[in-house]
């Protein structure tokens, strides 16, 4: 009955999003009706998509469905098990937020530009997402990996005028195209060691058992490699800091709140099903990567000026912690620590949640922004704290929640975090001990980091007077944007405030991926008699902490009200010297990050430039123009290198373009050849 079910509604929210996306093209006079239309149908799939979710989490059942199409070549199946469904539930919470979203904030392209394909493109992206997490066919995940590539792409270029929009398309897609390269090829190794000669996931998962040690190694870099440049993970990110801000905000969202996490959905399929068991140095290899992408994530993020780009090297820093979750537990079940390797997947797959929230709410009140002041530069905004007054304390509750700030939901992943770190000095290893230790550190200077950072985000773009004549005259955006933002940050303190609930449901997902049920050591009852929090070496409830927060608050004012009655609030106006308040008195980004600047020259390289002006020479100054950058080492001393030996091999190899027909076949039939020799070697 579940199983008919839940296959009749993975129909329809297929059908759904296709309907979505047609209604788009229909329209041609009505665009914005088409829009409209397109949206509330995608916002509908994903309320279906959010109901399979939920009844394949809470009844423990894993429904397989193979859909053979008239003459197709292969069988499309698709699994929907406990992993599956933790991400088909992220991605369509984010989906249905920002489908409601799309509502009030594609006016802003009303009239200005073609909406069809906007809508076709859109509903397109978000039924690819939920096919590549259900996928239970190396060619069918392969099919729609690429059609996620191909129509995000063209969402990443919805401004195609724009020179930047083309060029962040562009890597985009060529990065992308690397990746499913990588995939395909770790895919075909699998599939060699197959007894049955299938591509079905369900004989991957024996696959592992009988392959070599060099194969099993040489599959995990390809996945590593190809999943990590869609996870953005340095040094492969260098898509992602281009496409996010290239994309209309709405679709940002998307991207960086749950199409990125697809590639966390691989690494965990991958690493715990398909290539079992595993060596430690596996683990090691991607705590490393972990915690060098927090680490330098933050760092190129406090930087930016751009908000959305300072949002794109955000979200590197969280990839980077999800994959210290992973790493860990990898490490843990290779030492068959079995309780412990469940903890850290807990608080990776927690992570995984909690930054698809409160990205994807930072990503929406910076597209409020952008919709308010149509500019993206936090050095012309100020002051908008007076003007968006339901923007501002979303993105506040947004600033919170990705500072780890108790009790907002990214405190509770990064806490998980931190236990399962400490949770290392059990492993036998010297080295893991010492790895572990370093990796916590790293992580402690990340959270201050991201504090800072966003202290930056907040605080710049907020507070202070208007700097430009955009921050002057902005006004709030329509309901609808701000309403969609609100029920991102009611879910950021819901899950800061009932984080057990969470964690039981994600034990679900361990219990089946790892073998291990570890919900009864994980909880207690506190003073409230309510479920609270607790590993090895630290105990914690968040509503403990919510209402000892309330009872200090109350109690301060309480003693600020006996000691001074009579105390009342008084407004002068700023002193400065004499001189009336101007906007270029305030600080700036450039300002507030200049510090970590020179601390951090080394990784910076910092350049400045200076031209001065003079009315009068060496006297009288006209002008002064300062420059400042950072050298981005990576583009330079990596990409830039590698792309002049690749174009160079290139040239040498023209002459095989001959333009003939015949020529082509015979390279075909060479190619056919050896392949068959391969084959049967």
């Amino acid at each position: 009955m579940i199983r008919t079910l839940i296959e009749h509604l993975f129909v329809l929210s297929i059908t759904l999003f296709a309907l979505g996306a047609l209604f788009a093209l229909c329209f041609y006079k009505w665009q914005m009706l088409g829009n409209y239309l397109s949206f509330i149908l995608a916002a509908i799939a994903s309320c279906v998509n959010i109901a399979i979710a939920i009844s394949v989490l809470f009844n423990h059942t894993a429904e397989r469905f193979n859909f053979l199409l008239y003459h197709a070549i292969i069988t499309y199946s698709f699994l929907i098990d406990s992993l599956s469904a933790i991400f088909i539930l992220a991605i369509s919470v984010i989906s249905l937020i920002a489908s409601v979203y799309s509502l009030g904030y594609t006016k802003l392209y009303v009239n200005k530009r073609d909406m069809r394909f906007f809508g076709f493109h859109f509903n397109l992206f978000l039924l690819a997402m939920i096919l590549v997490v259900t996928a239970n066919n190396a060619l069918v995940f392969m099919i729609v990996w690429e059609l996620m590539t191909i129509v995000s792409f063209f969402l990443v270029i919805f401004e195609y005028e724009n020179p930047f929009h083309r060029k962040a398309g562009f890597v985009y897609l060529f990065m992308s195209y690397i990746c499913a390269v990588f995939i395909s090829v770790a895919f075909f190794i699998m599939f060699s060691y197959v007894k049955t000669w299938t591509f079905d996931f369900d004989s991957f998962r024996y696959a592992g058992d009988i392959m070599p040690a060099i194969s099993k190694n040489i599959v995990f870099f390809l996945v590593l490699i190809g999943f990590g440049i869609k996870a953005g993970i340095f040094p492969l990110h260098l898509w992602l800091p281009l496409a996010h801000p290239a994309a209309p905000s709405n679709v940002s969202m998307v991207m960086s709140g749950v199409m990125i996490k697809t590639a966390i959905y691989g690494f965990i399929r991958f690493y715990f099903e398909f290539l079992t068991p595993s060596p430690p140095w596996w683990g090691i290899i991607i705590l490393i990567i972990g915690a060098s992408s927090a680490i330098l994530g933050i760092l190129y993020a406090l930087l930016e000026k751009d908000i959305k780009t300072l949002l794109a090297y955000s979200s590197v820093e969280n990839i980077g912690i999800i994959l210290i979750g992973i790493g860990l537990s990898m490490i843990f079940k290779s030492y068959n620590l079995m309780a412990l390797s469940s903890l850290a997947m807990i608080a990776g797959l927690y992570h995984v949640l909690n930054h698809a929230v409160f990205k994807s709410l930072l990503f929406g009140c910076a597209g409020n922004i952008y919709y308010s002041t149509h500019t993206k530069n936090i050095e012309q905004l100020g002051g908008l704290i007076k003007r968006l007054q339901v923007t501002a304390p979303l993105f506040l509750v947004a600033v919170l929640s990705i500072s780890a700030i108790p009790p907002l939901n990214g405190f509770v992943s990064e806490w998980l975090i931190f236990q399962s770190l400490l949770n290392g000095f059990t492993i036998p290893s010297v080295i893991v001990k010492v790895l572990t230790a370093i990796c916590g550190a790293t992580v402690a200077l990340t959270g201050a980091l991201v504090a800072t950072c966003f202290v930056k985000a907040f605080g710049i773009s907020f507070l202070a007077m208007p700097r430009s004549e955009y921050a002057q005259h902005a006004r709030e955006v329509p309901v609808i944007m701000y309403v969609s933002m609100g029920l991102l940050a009611g879910l950021c303190i819901f899950m800061g405030l009932f984080p057990v609930k969470i964690m039981t449901t994600i034990n679900h997902v361990n219990t089946e991926l790892l073998g291990v049920n570890i919900a009864h050591t994980i909880t207690s009852y506190d003073w409230l008699q309510t479920k609270t929090l607790q590993t090895n070496f630290s105990e914690i409830s968040l509503k403990s902490v919510t209402v000892f927060g309330l009872m200090f608050f109350a109690i301060t004012v309480g003693a600020i009200t006996l000691i001074n009655p009579g105390f009342t609030k008084k407004i002068y106006k700023t002193w400065t010297c004499g001189i009336s308040p101007e906007p270029r008195f305030g600080y700036t980004a450039t300002a507030f990050s200049k510090p970590f600047r020179i601390i951090f020259s080394n990784l910076y390289r910092p350049r400045r430039e200076i031209e001065t002006t003079y009315t009068v020479p060496k006297y009288f100054v006209k002008s002064i123009v300062y420059i400042a950058e950072i050298t981005p080492i990576f583009e330079k001393y990596f990409y830039a290198p590698l792309s002049r030996y690749v174009l160079s091999i290139s040239n040498k190899v023209r002459w095989i373009h001959t333009g003939s027909v015949h020529i082509y076949l015979v390279y075909i039939f060479i190619t056919l050849i050896i392949s068959m020799l391969v084959i049967g070697w």
